[in-house]
């Protein structure tokens, strides 16, 4: 074989093996159409306001806890919960820069760790379970307020970051498991 048909014979394979790893949408894409109507609709909109977060004990877990709650529902309250997210937050603080001769630290590293289990609420059946984290590098400066402000961004931005990730590792779970008859009563199923 030539060095041109192997190298189109290559790209042609690599370009299958892409179109057939690629399986997913987006996230809140449509993934039902209303054959009557013509409307289009998702699972996951459908559950809004249907997946509660346990509460949080910390400030950390409550950063963590709103930053997912708006992840999971958007604006809407949760009621009548399907499924439930269990959690556990763990954050550390480290210097990650010192000043040469005073050894006064400059910039640190604020690392965010949750550990989740989503549960299914009715037969308390754990669907998927995993850990995330974030790090995020904020400065240190000898200004109080400014110091203050810093590490409080850099958890702010750690809570949002890993449920970002949090809702990308359950929302595909979350679409199969109620396409599959999950947790969706009969008024919201696909």
């Amino acid at each position: 074989m030539s060095s041109s048909n192997f190298l189109r014979t290559a790209a042609l394979a690599s370009v299958l093996l892409g179109l057939a790893a690629c399986t997913s949408g987006p996230l809140y894409g449509t993934t039902d159409v209303d054959p009557a109507t013509g409307a289009r609709s998702s699972v996951l909109t459908d559950l809004r306001g249907r997946i509660g977060v346990q509460s949080a004990d910390t400030r950390t877990a409550q950063i963590f806890r709103n930053a997912m709650l708006f992840e999971l529902n958007g604006a809407e309250p949760v009621r009548g919960a399907l499924y439930e997210l269990r959690y556990t937050v763990t954050a550390s603080d480290q210097v990650s820069s010192l000043e040469t001769g005073t050894g006064v630290p400059t910039a640190s590293l604020y690392r965010m760790t949750v550990a989740f289990d989503l549960v299914r609420l009715s037969d308390n059946k754990s669907v998927t379970k995993g850990s995330r984290f974030a790090m995020i590098p904020y400065d240190r400066t000898n200004q109080v307020f400014a110091a203050t402000r810093a590490v409080v961004d850099a958890q702010n931005q750690a809570g949002e970051t890993v449920a970002r990730r949090i809702l990308f590792a359950i929302g595909p779970t979350l679409q199969r498991d109620a396409m599959a008859g999950g947790a969706l009563p009969a008024t919201v199923k696909p």
